[in-house]
């Protein structure tokens, strides 16, 4: 059965869209049934070293499938159709589309750099996203190990749950209260 990954991303020079193409070239080289999927715009340098790096592997081409942009809501579809979801980015404020595939329980290979350590923790693998073999080990190692996937994706949907609007709501109102109250007396 072949093994679907996905990453959602705008395609920049920090996101690193064609070192993970040639990873997962290297890993359908060995023999392992992947594909992957790409949703995002860019702009015009960085999705013409994506395309390159597509036609570096061009053997596999049919398997490197780039969606381009969608919609919000037809992008939330594709966490549901997807077995994995990586992301190589360097550069990230929040990430979003970290926390998104987390609520899906998803299991996630992801940079080593900040903040999605701190926003992912324990749940997911890491890699160095500058290293096409750093990419490619970690996510051969996850694809080999199904019951750790099922781990790290049960734990990144708990996890996912502590970055909820409800919670940052009550936790805002909650504090808002506190300053009122401390202001009456």
């Amino acid at each position: 059965q072949t093994l679907k990954i996905l990453y959602v991303s705008t395609v920049k020079k920090y996101k690193h869209q064609w070192n993970l193409i040639d990873a997962f070239g290297l890993l359908r080289n060995e023999g392992i049934s992947i594909e992957l999927h790409l949703i995002g715009g860019g702009d015009p340098s960085a999705l013409h070293w994506m395309r390159e790096a597509i036609q570096r592997n061009h053997s596999y081409s049919e398997y490197i499938i780039y969606h381009g942009s969608y919609p919000y809501e037809e992008t939330l579809e594709w966490y549901q159709k997807v077995d994995m979801f990586v992301f190589p980015s360097t550069c990230e404020n929040m990430p979003v589309v970290l926390l998104e595939a987390m609520t899906f329980g998803l299991p996630i290979a992801s940079s080593d750099r900040g903040p999605m350590p701190e926003v992912l923790k324990d749940a997911g693998l890491y890699f160095n996203p500058e290293s096409v073999t750093s990419v490619k080990n970690c996510l051969r190692y996850m694809i080999e190990n199904p019951n750790l996937r099922k781990r790290l994706g049960a734990k990144a949907k708990q996890y996912s749950q502590a970055y909820s609007w409800q919670k940052c709501a009550d936790e805002t109102f909650a504090f808002l209260r506190s300053v009122y109250e401390k202001n009456i007396t």
